[in-house]
């Protein structure tokens, strides 16, 4: 009976070995796939937080590029804008050369004026006659004389030494059919005007009243003559 007790212990021994053995192997595993469990949830998370992250990136990347397309597309119009304004300015360039140009050549050709005063104050008239006289001297070619009047009716006439020595000889005054002049104002209570002068020489100018002035008599005139010479 010993052999076969010692038997059925042994296969007791086997059987609590093997059921050890077994347990201890699962226990191994078990933690084994705990382990590669939570080393998976890691990764899962890292992969996760990576993606995140990488879409985070993606997102300001993209960002970043449409800033940098309308950062170029500013700066495309910036450029264009330039070239304009570049050539904007040397066309005003080209405007602001011409007038300086033109003021050059106005300032070269405006000839200098000058005036000189031959006469001003009061003069006075009387019916019929006779007229009263300013003489002045022009030794220029191109001379105008300012005559400038004013009071009673009154004719001023420019005369040359030849027409000035008709003219004090005439009868002329009842009528107004005076000797030729040079220029003769119309009757007029004022008046100014220029006139040129034709030649160099000595020159008069003549005030009359008018014989039909309704105001007849003794009147007086402010008058002012002015040569102007270039």
């Amino acid at each position: 009976m010993l052999p076969i007790t010692l038997y059925k212990l042994t296969i007791m021994v086997l059987i609590i070995l093997t059921a050890g053995t077994t347990s201890a192997t699962a226990l191994y595993y078990q933690q084994q796939n705990a382990t590669l469990a939570n080393r998976i949830t890691a990764l899962n998370s890292d992969l996760n937080n990576t993606q995140h992250q990488l879409d985070t990136q993606s997102t300001q990347l993209n960002t970043q590029t449409t800033q940098i397309n309308q950062l170029q597309n500013n700066n495309n119009q910036l450029l264009t804008i330039n070239g304009q304004l570049d050539t904007n300015l040397q066309q005003l360039q080209k405007q602001v050369d011409s007038l300086r140009g033109q003021i050059a050549n106005l300032t070269k050709t405006i000839p200098k004026t000058n005036y000189t005063l031959v006469s001003t104050g009061s003069i006075a008239l009387y019916q019929y006659g006779p007229a009263q006289f300013i003489s002045f001297t022009s030794t220029l070619l191109k001379a105008r004389l300012n005559i400038t009047f004013s009071g009673g009716l009154t004719i001023a006439m420019l005369l040359n030494q030849c027409q000035y020595g008709t003219f004090l000889t005439c009868n002329c005054y009842n009528y107004d059919n005076y000797t030729s002049s040079s220029w003769s104002s119309p009757s007029s209570t004022f008046y100014s005007t220029v006139v040129s002068i034709p030649t160099p020489g000595t020159w008069y100018v003549a005030f009359v009243e008018t014989a039909n002035n309704p105001n007849r008599g003794y009147f007086t005139d402010t008058e002012t003559l002015q040569l102007i010479s270039t």
